[in-house]
C-alpha cells in the first residue's frame, strides 16, 4: 500500500491539465485590474461645455433619502437638482455609513 503523498509524485495525465490551468488563473489575475477608485464626491471643479473652468465653481453628490443630487456651487449662488441617468431615470444611491 502506497502513502497518499507519494501519488503526487507519481507521473499522471491529469498534472498537465493542472498546470494549465493553473497558469490559466495566473495569467487571468494578472489581467483583471483592481476596479478603479470611484471619483471623490465633494468639491469637484465646475466646468463649460467646452472644458473651461468655471471661476470657484465646484459641484458635489449629495444622497438624500437613497436619492442622488448634485449641489452645484458658483459664486452667483448655489443650486441642488436630482442627478439622472443616461436611461433617464433617477440616480439611486447608499448614504454613507457612519463612521
Amino acid at each position: 500500500m502506497s502513502h497518499p503523498w507519494h501519488q503526487l509524485f507519481v507521473p499522471s495525465r491529469v498534472w498537465p491539465q493542472a498546470v494549465l490551468l493553473a497558469i490559466g488563473i495566473i495569467a487571468l489575475a494578472a489581467v483583471i485590474k483592481p476596479a478603479a477608485e470611484p471619483p471623490k464626491a465633494v468639491n469637484n471643479p465646475l466646468v463649460y461645455g467646452d472644458g473651461t473652468s468655471v471661476t470657484d465653481g465646484y459641484w458635489s453628490v449629495l444622497c438624500i433619502d437613497s436619492v442622488a443630487y448634485l449641489r452645484i456651487l458658483t459664486p452667483q449662488g448655489q443650486t441642488v437638482v436630482s442627478k439622472y441617468r443616461q436611461n433617464g431615470l433617477v440616480e439611486r444611491c447608499d448614504p454613507p455609513v457612519g463612521e
